[in-house]
């Protein structure tokens, strides 16, 4: 490792969105740290990107593999000046009645409570020197409902209120945190699967769901890699606990294509 280069751990680090950071921050020079429970995965991206990138194993609702995974980028590169809390799944769907508290508890501990343990423990490491960046990613979901299961928005909306409270206390030790809240994004979560069918079922979901928003198309994994690394950089350094929406429109409003007759008129292009 060269003096002064930065350094990253990213959870969920073995596919979607993580591993489009992953690629991303080793592009722009970053040492990167990869955890994930997909070791197989996680290890033949390591070894893609070559360099000094690594893999740990890290199930995000046990601290204790926070805890050895962060240890590990400062026995590695004595610096940690990014943490990406990516790790996430759908979590249980279904009626409110039908949900059982285990089901429930594992959805939290999974999407919320994994982002405690990583703040945590990365603000341990950052905060001697006096700077780094956390960096979240909550969801669109995290604003409205209506968009996923009952576990998986509130708890994404937990990631997001977390966001804003952190940051007003680490921003005393220089330390930025700031989520990310995609829409829909093709990424294996969002079809509920993980092996290879899920390349076949989010083209079938991007059709039926291309009419949902003002832009007519999934975001890509990169687009949200390229915003985190960003919130990561300088350029950034005036943004603390903010929450960046990147959902093709879909928060704003219904697109005007879809619009009822009576406000079709307004839109010349829609006449």
């Amino acid at each position: 490792m060269v003096e002064g280069t930065k350094t990253l751990l990213v959870t969920g680090g073995a596919s979607g969105i993580g591993a489009a950071c992953a690629r991303t921050f080793a592009a722009a020079g970053y040492c990167v740290m990869i955890a994930d429970i997909q070791d197989d995965k996680g290890l033949h991206l390591a070894s893609e990107l070559g360099g000094d990138a690594r893999y740990v194993h890290l199930d995000v609702a046990i601290e204790a593999d926070f805890r050895n995974a962060i240890d590990g980028v400062m026995s590695h590169w004595g610096r940690l000046d990014c943490l990406i809390n990516n790790a996430a799944i759908v979590g249980v769907m279904g009626p409110i009645a039908a949900i059982s508290q285990v089901e429930w508890d594992h959805a939290y501990a999974v999407i919320q409570r994994s982002v405690f343990f990583g703040t945590k423990h990365a603000a341990r490491a950052m905060q001697p020197r006096k700077t780094g960046n956390i960096v979240n990613i909550a969801s669109a979901a995290a604003f409205a409902a209506g968009f996923s299961p009952h576990a998986y928005g509130t708890a994404k909306a937990a990631v997001k209120h977390f966001t804003h409270s952190t940051a007003l206390e680490l921003i005393e030790d220089g330390i930025r945190v700031n989520c990310i809240c995609p829409g829909n994004v093709a990424t294996p979560i969002h079809t509920g699967v993980t092996d290879d069918r899920w390349l076949t079922r989010i083209q079938k979901i991007q059709v039926a769901q291309q009419d949902d928003q003002p832009l007519p198309r999934f975001g890509q994994p990169e687009e949200i890699a390229e915003a985190a690394l960003w919130l990561a950089s300088e350029a950034s350094a005036y943004v603390v606990g903010h929450a960046l929406v990147i959902d093709g429109g879909l928060l704003a409003g219904r697109a005007w294509r879809k619009q009822p007759p009576h406000q079709r008129q307004y839109h010349p292009a829609l006449r």
